[in-house]
């Protein structure tokens, strides 16, 4: 068996048959390959190699293979220099600086003799010529001025340098390439409505000309999240009842602040998907709300959480295991902040469930299987095996003996002696 056909087999094997991996497996068998975003961490690894290794010989990819990927090759090809641009919600070329970084693939000093970039296009080849190969890049523009990387940024200035004055700040940003790039009334002001709104929302206070920031302010600062996010999740909090579980409203919180990532819109056929899942979970929601309100992020995460398959989420929803991986991180990450926010605002009543929420996020399991998890070597496949063979919580699993343990479906002698050891490093 040739080494395109053992990929292809790898590929098959280790991930779930969802019609991109099916997809991608075909490919490889012929030396082609495709790697973007929906790819998981596992297919991606595979696909780069191979490359690197010389048996695929030609990739497709999106940008995201431009950008930190040291991924060399002898040519690229640049299909099309127009990119959909979300700022004017249409086609635009793309930057010279953009054309540089995808071009630096080509040719590596330490892999090729010479490298080969061409550009597909439907303009004058002079032109293009001009443009991008003999062009300058376009200058690095600093984001910090923008009003999230400003309100996050200016709270933590105050938090490391508590009684800072605002003329301390603004000199501070002026430093910065974002202020050297500004002119210094517009940079004013925008550090005013920066103070406003963290004075407003009582992140910040202020004592006479200083400013200092306040314990929520604080630990704002320290979860790396925008301050609008953290009084976004602490009003929210604040509203919530004690008698009754949060579980899909936690959900929706958290799939709809800024810092959630990535997001897909509804598609017309989700709708309906969307409304039948609000009226099974209503009891769960904060407030009130609609299908408009959803994402389809937001139903994925509660089908992950519900145990549903890979291969169903990619059928169902068209969300990727590349994507649905990105999705568990964030919402992981994002469900932590909430849980030290209601710490923070002395809601001890829910930091129980926003813990095993984290948990289900990070495992995609129903509640029940929560206990199993906590040992190393049992995730969402195993611990429901486990489940269905009467396993339920670690006394059963301490109970088995080891040899009945390796019968189970896709555990085996070596698993089994692993789960042992890591069940008494939990226990005691």
């Amino acid at each position: 068996m040739n080494q395109l056909e053992k990929t292809s087999k790898k590929i098959l094997s280790e991930n779930e048959h969802t019609e991109l991996v099916k997809t991608l497996a075909l490919l490889v068998k012929k030396g082609v390959a495709f790697h973007h975003a929906g790819l998981n961490q596992n297919c991606r690894e595979i696909i780069e190699t191979e490359f690197r290794n010389g048996t695929i010989k030609l990739l497709s990819s999106t940008p995201t293979l431009a950008a930190g990927v040291n991924l060399p090759a002898r040519r690229v090809v640049i299909s099309n220099i127009n990119r959909y641009n979300a700022k004017v919600g249409a086609n635009r070329p793309i930057s010279v600086l953009e054309y540089k970084q995808l071009c630096g693939r080509a040719g590596r000093p330490q892999y090729d003799d010479y490298g080969e970039s061409i550009i597909v296009g439907n303009g004058n080849a002079e032109d293009l010529i001009e443009y991008y190969i003999n062009g300058e890049p376009e200058p690095i523009e600093s984001k910090i001025t923008d009003d999230k990387s400003l309100r996050t940024h200016v709270l933590s200035v105050i938090v490391t340098h508590p009684g800072i004055k605002k003329e301390e700040i603004l000199e501070f940003f002026l430093q910065t390439l974002g202020g050297i790039q500004s002119r210094k009334p517009t940079l004013k002001f925008a550090i005013d409505i920066s103070l406003r709104f963290l004075s407003s929302q009582h992140l910040v206070v202020k004592k006479g000309e200083r400013y200092a920031a306040t314990e929520f302010g604080k630990k704002t600062s320290m979860l790396y999240i925008d301050p609008l996010t953290a009084t976004y999740f602490r009003d929210a909090i604040e509203n919530v009842s004690k008698e009754r579980k949060h579980t899909f409203g936690f959900l929706h919180l958290i799939s709809n602040c800024e810092e959630f990532f990535p997001k897909f819109s509804l598609r017309q056929k989700d709708y309906e998907t969307a409304s039948l899942m609000i009226e099974n979970n209503s009891s769960e929601l904060l407030e009130p709300i609609s299908e408009y309100d959803c994402s389809r992020s937001l139903l994925a995460l509660q089908l992950w959480i519900t145990e549903s398959t890979e291969l169903n989420l990619s059928d169902s929803l068209g969300i990727e295991s590349g994507d649905m991986h990105r999705m568990t991180e964030t919402g992981n990450w994002l469900c932590y902040c909430l849980r030290e926010i209601a710490k923070h605002v002395e809601r001890a009543d829910l930091l129980e469930e926003l813990g095993d929420l984290g948990r289900r996020i990070s495992y995609g399991i129903k509640e029940e299987l929560l206990d199993l998890v906590k040992v190393k070597g049992i995730g969402r496949v195993r611990a429901r095996i486990l489940f269905k063979h009467g396993i339920k919580n670690l006394d059963d699993l301490e109970k088995i003996p080891v040899n009945k343990l390796a019968e189970i479906d896709k555990i085996g002698s070596t698993i089994a002696d692993n789960i042992k050891a890591e069940l008494r490093r939990v226990r005691y």
